[in-house]
């Protein structure tokens, strides 16, 4: 049985939730055979901490008298106003799985979950809550993401960043929204994920490979984003935020409405929106000319309660606009050389602090429409959901002042449909098993119109995949299996299929043609399995994950027949369409211990790679590295190539008093990625890392709580592992970055006040980072310091 608080009965006037007291078992029902459920109960609880009043919102009926007889012993302390007791309602929920029997009695047991998913899952796992998520209000997803052992990001020539996860770029991670595969144009350095962290109730980073449950594209991780539930209690409620940033000069404003009819409580409603803008960012010595940004996001959602399920219709908008960095732009190779050696834009000096978006720059819009459908009874439960996305990508690039339309037109449409089938549980002596299969179907196509640079082209995928979980007393098991299917028709102009005739990535008749078009086919049939264990050595305190998987990945299209750049591009790039299926082995280990004075996780990782896409600096034939001299400028030039890799490291996070009144939080990561066969690593590979944190959490006087206040620094060696002739540029030196933040909860008359001011870069220390292809053009942004405010209501 887990609680947790819903809106109470007059919401503004409750502002600590009750307490449970006391753990109960229900007694699971005998009329219920072998059948698991999940029941929602609301509770209302007098002063004194006594439920007066139960109403059962969900649930298989069979549980619902367990669940109600339950209820009625449940004790709290109540819930406080101004620190004096008032009433309060409480959402609550029972968990019922069929019991098991010894060999000396048939007393049933109720096998109660733990509460917090990241300890019961079998892979390294990190959940983000509302409170960590306030604390990156502003941020982009990769930014709030990199906040957790083993994530770091890529930052672009403009006011966009990706996340990576071990090692892994974004091509290798998959993004889950809501349940949905999020579908994107995702390829280049500054497509930046389109998602709104404001529109996340919780965001979950899965460390690892996860392509069974998951499917292609899960080799690096997974970032699962959750919105906040729906409400069910009668009435609204919401959340406004509101932030400063002084790098930049940003403004961010966010607002969410939740709605429940008084005379239907089955439908409730959402409608969220947000909004920022910002002028060019600054590094400690110069603008970063051109770098001001836009963007607004809106969605809405409704849900119906129905018998044992639920249905649930949203839609979500995402529209970015930003200038791309000026420096990138260079006419010569001796042009590009010099400002290397300067260590600076040659042009810094001209800039200054602007709002306004001058060529070239991005435009992109992403929509999302979904329709979720859940059903759940004594045969198991069923899940569907139905998504629609639409990309829509402009880039402007620099051009004479007759030409206004962009250069570059990218549509990308997505149809997806999801199933899975969860079978109730099966009972074998004093075994409990939890599992079912799913299907997946995506339909994609992309309309390219502009400049050479990839191809149309469409997609069906197709996924069918089984999971199981044992469960025994000390021990889980987690079994998966997965096929995958791929078909792919891309359609190349006349210009890019010459191109790869003659750097013999195609032979001649591969493709068929059609007038000035050729159709090129592509596909692929994988499988993939999983195993993953939870070693409870002593529960609640000490446990260990060790999990074995192999996965795959299809190539993508910019992989095999990308050929050019583009404005957020800032590298000359050729895909190779020769390419195979990624494929991978991995295994992972992680220990977690959990004291009064310390929680600590620490996890040990090993891939083996066949056919690693490598995305590197390309050489030519005397050895030395290749640059493209185009009508737009002169670009590195990069490319393609299948290689047999390895990647091992390590990743963790210890946590000293973590409700003491002085705690320390340490996070560190070290990945190591390479060639078989060569002493280097590869370019791009992450350097080693550790962040420390002081916090203090004084108890400062009754009009406030959960105060903290924080120093950080954050510590980045110098990638001294890769090869530093194969690469444009030497990489860049280690550095140290100091941060600090402090932050509070007001309690005010009728709603509670969340406050807080947060530091980046307080010595405005000059640096460059290693894993983004900014490093080759210039510094990282300085010092910013941002303030936030927040109430919910």
């Amino acid at each position: 049985m887990s609680a947790s608080p819903s809106e109470p009965l007059v919401a503004s006037e409750v502002r600590t939730a009750p307490v449970l007291l006391e753990m109960i078992q229900p007694d699971y029902p005998e009329e219920a055979g072998n059948a698991h459920g999940d029941v929602t109960v609301i509770l209302q609880i007098s002063e004194a901490g006594l439920v007066v009043g139960i109403k059962v919102i969900s649930g298989p009926e069979v549980f619902y008298e367990s669940a109600r007889t339950a209820s009625k012993k449940l004790k709290f302390e109540p819930a406080l106003k101004n620190n004096e007791p008032v009433a309060s309602s409480l959402q609550v929920f029972f968990h019922f799985t069929p019991p098991t029997f010894e060999s000396d009695h048939e007393s049933a047991v109720l096998v109660v979950h733990a509460e917090n998913p990241d300890l019961e899952s079998v892979k390294p796992q990190t959940t983000l809550d509302e409170a960590e998520l306030n604390r990156n209000t502003d941020n982009n997803l990769a930014e709030t993401v990199a906040t957790v052992a083993g994530v770091t990001l890529s930052r672009g020539s403009s006011d966009a960043a990706k996340p990576i996860i071990r090692g892994h770029h974004e091509r290798r991670l998959l993004v889950l929204n809501d349940g949905i595969r999020h579908e994107s144009q995702k390829w280049g350095p500054d497509h930046a994920t389109e998602i709104d962290p404001f529109s996340a109730g919780s965001i979950r980073i899965v460390r690892g490979a996860a392509g069974t449950r998951f499917g292609p594209d899960a080799i690096g991780g997974v970032i699962i984003v959750d919105p906040p539930k729906m409400p069910i209690e009668a009435g609204s409620s919401g959340k406004l935020l509101s932030s400063f940033s002084t790098n930049g000069k940003r403004f961010y404003e966010a607002a969410r409405v939740n709605w429940v009819p008084k005379e239907n409580e089955q439908l409730s409603f959402r409608i969220e929106g947000n909004h920022s803008q910002g002028e060019s960012l600054q590094t400690p010595d110069y603008v970063l000319g051109n770098t001001a940004s836009r963007q607004w996001n809106f969605g809405t959602a409704t849900q119906l309660t129905i018998p044992n399920g639920k249905l649930r219709l949203s839609y979500h908008h995402h529209d970015f606009k930003a200038g791309i960095f000026y420096g990138i732009k260079h006419s010569t190779p001796t042009d590009f050389n010099a400002q290397l050696e300067a260590g600076r834009p040659l042009l810094a000096d001209l800039w200054t602090p602007s709002r306004d978006i001058d060529r070239a720059y991005q435009h992109v819009r992403h929509d999302l429409g979904s329709l979720h459908f859940n059903r759940f009874g004594s045969w198991g439960s069923f899940e569907g959901i139905y998504s629609f996305q639409r990309n829509y990508r402009l880039e402007y690039d620099q051009v004479r002042d007759s030409i206004t339309g962009p250069q570059y037109d990218f549509t990308l449409r997505t149809h997806s449909l999801d199933t899975f089938f969860g079978h109730p549980g099966n009972l074998f002596k004093n075994l409990v098993s939890d599992g079912g299969i799913g299907f997946q179907g995506v339909f994609q196509e992309n309309v390219y119109r502009g400049l050479p640079l990839i191809p149309n082209f469409r997609s069906f995928a197709g996924s069918l995949f089984a999971t199981e979980r044992f469960a025994f007393s000390s021990l889980d098991v987690e079994l998966g299996a997965r096929i995958d299917h791929l078909t792919r028709n891309a359609f190349l102009g006349d210009l890019d299929y010459e191109k790869h005739l003659r750097r013999g990535t195609i032979v001649d008749g591969q493709c068929e043609a059609d007038g000035e078009v050729f159709a090129c086919p592509h596909s692929d049939t994988t499988g993939s399995l999983s195993m993953g264990t939870l070693f409870h050595l002593k529960p609640d305190t000490l446990d260990f994950k060790l999990d074995v998987s192999n996965a795959n990945r299809f190539p993508n299209i910019d992989e095999l027949y990308l050929i050019g750049s583009a404005p957020t591009y800032p590298v000359y790039a050729i895909g190779s369409p020769d390419l195979g299926v990624e494929r991978t082995t991995n295994i992972t280990g992680t220990l977690g211990l959990r004291l009064w004075w310390l929680e600590t996780e620490l996890s040990a990782f090993a891939s083996r790679f066949k056919n690693y896409v490598n995305f590197a600096p390309e050489r030519q034939p005397d050895g030395s590295l290749h640059y493209d001299v185009t009508i737009q400028g002169t670009w590195p030039r990069y490319s393609f190539k299948a290689v047999d890799a390895s990647t091992f490291g390590l990743d963790g996070r210890i946590d000293l008093g973590p409700e003491a009144p002085v705690g320390f939080v340490l996070n560190g990561a070290t990945v190591r990625a390479q060639e078989l066969g060569s002493e280097y690593q590869l370019i791009g590979t992450p350097p080693d890392s550790v962040s420390a944190e002081m916090i203090g959490r004084p108890a400062l006087w009754h009009a406030t709580e959960n105060t903290e206040l924080a120093m950080s620094i954050d510590a980045v060696r110098r990638q001294h592992l890769s090869d530093p002739q194969a690469d444009f540029a030497p990489p860049p030196d280690g550095y140290y970055l100091i941060g600090a933040r402090a932050e509070t909860q007001l309690k005010l008359r009728r709603q509670t006040l969340n406050v807080g001011v947060l530091g980046y870069n307080l010595l405005n220390e000059t640096y460059r980072e290693y894993t983004s292809l900014i490093r080759y053009y210039a510094d990282m942004p300085g010092r910013d310091i941002r303030v936030r405010v927040g109430v919910d209501f």
